[in-house]
């Protein structure tokens, strides 16, 4: 394997600033035979800058991974002001993309690897390396072993996701047990890789004990039906129902694997005031799951009008996120794809095409209607990047679910 970019001694290593009363002292530097790039802020203006390498022979479409170690020292750091871009262009120069390294892994001694392993944009014959130190007035970044390596491709990562309807109940759970094993049934015919089925449709219309007071346990009846679909179509399934946990009533969304395993649960945190004095007890957590596909976020109903639930499930690494709800209102769903950069799959009852899968750019893909039971199911891409032009970046294309990420300011945000 061909290391591409030039080492740290190398004169095609130049620095930037975007003013010269903001930029850091830049220094190349030797340290125990390594060469390394030194960033240095001491002053009361927050500095500003850039080392920065061109790359030129790539080739659009390639794979390529790439990795920078960096350590700091008095400051604060983190991925907004220690960061490492690349900057994509084609034969005449023309921006195409540019993406953060968002990945990190710590290494001995304080140092950190910023790393991540892309596909090339279309087009693309150059990229430029940038490693930043910005808006900070004190502290020193040094950076050392820098790689950029083709690698094989990884192929695309396409799975078949169902969202589901059911919404006409005769008040009996057995009845609501059939109408769910019809909609597996369904969803198995059609090859899915992941069912997403409807907020607490077990205990749903069954009036008379008042709604979500016949709690079950994680190994009750319920899970048993679900656990048999799962093995039987080796699918997984995520939906909600009330668990009773002891003398604890929880609204809980679960991920049966396909083994028909319980893989993970999420309990509901944000419970509106109707539940809550049904007895149901908030949830304080937010997990994510790994599936064989990807890693998934749960939110239920009403979580998904607080943007807060979606985005910590985004920061936590979930590439796809599943509501299972009965209201939901489409502005909602649509936000949090929007917002966090993933694909949201909303699993309804009531309102207008109330069950739908939304892409990272807020595009509905696949829907159904109120008026019809049954599942929407559409082929889903994980490789996929969506890229919009002027999103961050200037003339450049950027993405979504990386840069919203990257730059947050949460220590800014006082009044959480």
């Amino acid at each position: 394997m061909v290391n591409r970019i030039q080492t740290f001694d190398s004169k095609d290593w130049i620095s930037w600033s975007p003013h010269e009363a903001l930029a850091p002292e830049f220094l190349k530097d030797v340290w125990g035979e390594e060469p390394v790039l030194v960033m240095h802020a001491n002053g009361t203006l927050e500095k500003y800058g850039k080392w920065m390498c061109k790359i030129t022979g790539i080739t659009g479409g390639k794979t390529y991974e790439i990795n920078v170690q960096y350590r700091g020292t008095d400051i604060e750091l983190n991925c907004l002001n220690c960061y490492v871009l690349l900057t994509w262009s084609d034969p005449e120069g023309k921006l195409l993309t540019r993406d953060y390294l968002d990945q990190s892994s710590e290494l001995e001694d304080l140092w950190v690897n910023l790393h991540r392993t892309m596909i090339a944009p279309e087009g693309a014959v150059a990229v430029e390396v940038e490693l930043a130190f910005r808006w900070s007035t004190s502290g020193t970044i040094v950076w050392r072993r820098p790689s950029f390596i083709e690698k094989q491709s990884e192929g695309s990562r396409k799975i078949r996701v169902a969202t589901t309807l059911i919404n006409k109940f005769s008040g009996n759970r057995k009845d609501n047990l059939a109408a769910m094993g019809t909609i597996l049934e369904q969803a198995g015919v059609e090859r899915a890789d992941v069912v997403c089925l409807s907020e607490c449709v077990y205990e749903q219309g069954c009036e008379g004990r008042g709604y979500g007071l016949f709690g079950e346990s994680i190994s009750g009846t319920f899970m048993h039906f679900l656990s048999n679909y799962a093995k039987k179509y080796h699918y997984y399934i995520i939906t909600s129902f009330f668990e009773m946990d002891g003398e604890v009533l929880y609204n809980t969304a679960v991920l049966i694997d396909r083994s028909g395993q319980v893989a993970g649960k999420y309990r509901k945190t944000h419970v509106p005031l109707d539940e809550a004095e049904m007895g149901v007890t908030p949830g304080r957590e937010y997990p994510v799951f790994d599936t064989d596909f990807g890693r998934i976020g749960l939110m239920i109903c009403w979580d998904c009008y607080f943007p807060e639930v979606a985005r910590i499930l985004t920061l936590k690494g979930a590439e796809i996120v599943f509501v299972p709800t009965q209201g939901n209102a489409l502005i909602q769903s649509l936000a949090r794809a929007i917002d966090s950069g993933v694909h949201v799959v909303v699993a309804g009852m009531w309102g207008e095409n109330p069950s739908r899968i939304i892409d990272p750019q807020g595009q509905i893909i696949a829907q159904i209607s109120e008026q019809t039971q049954g599942i929407a199911l559409t082929e889903i891409d994980l490789s996929k990047s969506y890229y919009q032009p002027w999103l961050s970046v200037g003339n450049a294309s950027g993405e979504a679910r990386v840069l919203f990420k990257q730059e947050r300011r949460p220590n800014t945000y006082v009044n959480s």
